[in-house]
């Protein structure tokens, strides 16, 4: 017996040391960061979607091919649009969509199509593979 739980006492520390340990990713994910150039580009035109009332939606047009690490630190988005006080998600979404729309048509913009990016305040985008696979 004492055979035994010598040899399962090594078994256990050998699995042990082959488990790698968790460590705490404090890295914001992707989508975050284009949440947080969307809140960015709300604060220069002088719109705080934090205070706006649920349910709500952010959209703008993105520039994927554009965007890189600077772009997520210090650029805003050319057209915007959003909703807020809407019975629906899929209603918020439509609507702050046809805003943006009509911000790119404006000015203009050309490079960038017009996603959703929040709504409330649960980032939604998605991120292109190639986008993705620039900024790690």
């Amino acid at each position: 017996m004492a055979h035994f739980a010598r040899f399962f006492s090594i078994g256990a520390m050998l699995l042990v040391l082959t488990i790698p340990p968790v460590v705490a990713d404090d890295t914001p994910s992707l989508e975050s960061r284009i949440g947080d150039v969307f809140l960015r580009s709300m604060l220069h035109w002088r719109y705080d979607y934090g205070k706006m009332d649920t349910v709500k939606a952010g959209v703008a047009c993105i520039p994927w091919d554009r965007i890189d690490a600077a772009y997520l630190d210090e650029a805003i988005f050319d057209a915007l649009g959003f909703s807020f006080s809407v019975a629906r998600d899929e209603a918020a979404v439509r609507i702050a969509t046809q805003g943006c729309e009509q911000m790119k048509a404006r000015a203009e913009i050309s490079g960038c199509a017009c996603e959703a990016i929040l709504i409330d305040d649960r980032a939604v985008v998605t991120v292109p593979e190639d986008a993705a696979a620039r900024l790690r």
